[in-house]
């Protein structure tokens, strides 16, 4: 049995107290007369090759070891062909409700959902399949479901597996746990000592900025809406900027009006990749960045980018590595109810971002489905006690689509779409 990593562990555990999966979306164009049963029979006998689709996790007597990953067969109903939706709009909304029904990662901790043919989505000449990927948080991040998904669709030879880690067994046994609760007091002990190490080492840098909570900033119910902005990635560059940073910039111009912020009050979330290491599947964290409505776009590109580039050499800093270190032999017991206790129904009077955005690039569009080429592909980031939208920056070749995840409780998406459209043409 392969333990769990730490990072792993916790997005386990949150997946257990609210919708936390992933959604990666794929759209192609529908080629001959291929029925949905045959594509999904292809994808079928594409996973059985990749060990990272057949896991399932195994959690620990009262937590008191790390979960563990154990076999999963792959079963019929991890894919699901959903005949209803016959038009984009209609399959959109069809996605909206999956969002929140969440995978039981201790059963399977993957699904394939396959919409169409439908009719009038984004750069489809005509009728096009939709493929969307659920994937438990705890078995990938944004770039490992890429990864995953590239292993289904992607062009010729054996899948790759994203890691080479092999799994037997099931749950933990006897000794794994005697081994969790004897070892609690060392690794209390030596992550003390490496917080504290850490903590002497930290530098004089300000601590990221936050911001008041906005009418963006409320618990997610249980309704969702998605709505998909799909762009040529060069057309959205702003001077030399990346796409994500001119993205960032562009955003400054739709959240700004909305929320009546015109300072440096703004702020959003980014997901930032660290570089993996060990077992680990989930490697990112999240930073503040102040998104300068009030400058000029290139001005404001400029500035986005340096807080970004600072941020990462802070994460890189010496005791920010020991913190994460001391983080990492917490016992896992600890771990758990440190995410049981986090508040999940009330929101947060300061928060670091307005929403939440992640950014991942899903390599060269050369995936394909039943002989059809893929034409976009989105993404949904799951909302939070903190956030009712959150936005995804996903690319795929030239292409480059932006994805709202909202709570139309809380959000007027329709406004929120025509700004993006303002800021995203010109």
């Amino acid at each position: 049995m392969a333990e769990m990593a730490p990072l792993d562990a916790d997005m386990f555990w949150r997946s257990r107290l609210g919708a936390t999966d992933q959604f990666a979306l794929y759209c192609f164009a529908a080629q001959g007369d291929r029925r949905p049963d045959e594509l999904l029979a292809d994808l079928r006998l594409r996973a059985g090759g990749v060990p990272e689709l057949g896991l399932r996790a195994a959690p620990a007597w009262r937590d008191l070891a790390l979960p563990r990953w154990c076999p999963a067969p792959i079963v019929d109903d991890q894919l699901r062909h959903h005949d209803g939706p016959a038009t984009w709009d209609e399959c959109r909304a069809a996605v909206a409700d999956l969002l929140t029904d969440s995978l039981d990662a201790t059963e399977h901790t993957w699904r394939a959902h396959l919409f169409g043919p439908v009719a009038g989505a984004p750069r489809a000449a005509g009728p096009a399949w939709v493929l969307v990927l659920q994937v438990s948080h705890a078995l990938a991040d944004g770039r490992g479901v890429a990864a995953l998904a590239r292993t289904l669709l992607g062009p010729g030879g054996e899948p790759e597996p994203t890691s080479g880690r092999p799994v037997a067994g099931d749950r933990p046994g006897v000794p794994a746990l005697a081994a969790g609760v004897l070892g609690m007091p060392l690794r209390l002990a030596a992550g003390l000592a490496l917080g504290t190490a850490g903590w002497r080492r930290a530098d004089d840098t300000p601590a990221p900025p936050t911001m008041a909570a906005t009418t963006l900033n409320r618990v997610a119910g249980r309704r969702r809406r998605i709505d998909v902005r799909v762009v040529e990635a060069d057309a959205l560059r702003i001077g030399t900027a990346t796409v994500t940073v001119s993205v960032l910039a562009r955003l400054a111009e739709v959240l700004g009006p909305y929320l009546g912020i015109a300072d440096d009050a703004l702020t959003v979330e980014l997901t930032v990749g660290r570089a993996a290491h060990g077992r680990g599947r989930n490697n990112f964290h999240n930073v503040s960045v102040r998104l300068h409505p009030h400058l000029d776009r290139i001005d404001r590109a400029r500035m986005i980018d340096a807080q970004i580039r600072a941020a990462r050499v802070r994460e890189d800093a010496p005791g920010r590595r020991l913190e994460r270190r001391a983080a990492d032999i917490t016992p896992a017991v600890l771990r758990s109810l440190a995410v049981r206790w986090t508040p999940t129904d009330v929101a947060p009077a300061r928060v670091a971002g307005a929403a939440v955005v992640s950014a991942v690039h899903r390599g060269p569009a050369d995936l394909t489905l039943g002989g059809g080429a893929v034409l976009f592909t989105a993404g949904f980031p799951a909302l939070s006690s903190a956030h009712a939208l959150s936005i995804g920056v996903l690319r795929l070749g030239a292409t480059a689509t932006l994805s709202l995840t909202t709570d139309p409780a809380a959000v007027d998406a329709d406004c929120l779409v025509s700004l993006l459209v303002a800021a995203t043409d010109g």
